[in-house]
């Protein structure tokens, strides 16, 4: 016969841990529920603490969402940095890539979509610049026109949340990747003919 170990008192979670906490918590009721949807109450209620205690990290669920963003858009970039090609060309391969590795930062792309208010459009706003910068180094000349950087990175970021949003398998979300690839960089070429035929 064995004996259990008594329990272990609750631990107290350090102001860094319980920091994360309340981010974790307002994150999955922000993509769950609207962001608009949701209060300072609703997270303390999430995580059975006062909201006293959540007021003492964040004045608002506003502050919340900035650190959110904050601490999660820069490690997305430097995940997708390698995916970039370094010849100075795309091709339909670095479209998929880029799509699936979109797929891949589901939470973000759904966060950055749990509302509508002027946070969110600025946020957007900002993610599809940032999107387009790094890509601009990269595209061939006549992929340089804005309206069609502005075009690609609107088809790759709206796929990609479409995507998140739905129950797509693994096979689904390869095939979506490689018809997304092929469709970007068959519309460049398309370009390239029409700037030769002028």
């Amino acid at each position: 016969m064995t004996t259990l170990d008594p329990p272990s008192p609750a631990r107290r979670l350090s102001a860094e841990n319980r920091r994360e906490q309340i981010l974790e918590a307002a994150s999955a009721l922000f993509i769950e529920k609207g962001f608009e949807a949701v209060g300072m109450n609703d997270i303390a209620r999430a995580l059975q603490t006062s909201r006293p205690t959540v007021y003492g990290y964040f004045t608002s669920t506003e502050d919340m969402l900035r650190a959110l963003l904050a601490g999660r858009l820069p490690a997305m970039w430097e995940r997708l940095r390698p995916l970039l090609p370094t010849s100075g060309e795309f091709h339909a391969g670095t479209f998929s890539a880029l799509f699936l590795a979109l797929l891949h930062e589901r939470e973000l792309l759904l966060l950055l979509h749990s509302g509508g208010g002027p946070i969110f459009r600025e946020q957007r706003a900002d993610f599809l610049r940032q999107l387009q910068e790094w890509t601009t180094p990269y595209r061939r000349a006549e992929a340089r026109q804005p309206q069609t950087l502005h075009l690609i990175t609107l088809l790759l970021e709206a796929a990609a949340v479409e995507a998140v949003r739905g129950e797509q398998s693994e096979a689904e979300a390869l095939a979506q990747a490689q018809t997304i690839g092929q469709f970007i960089a068959g519309g460049v070429a398309g370009l390239s003919s029409e700037i030769q035929l002028s």
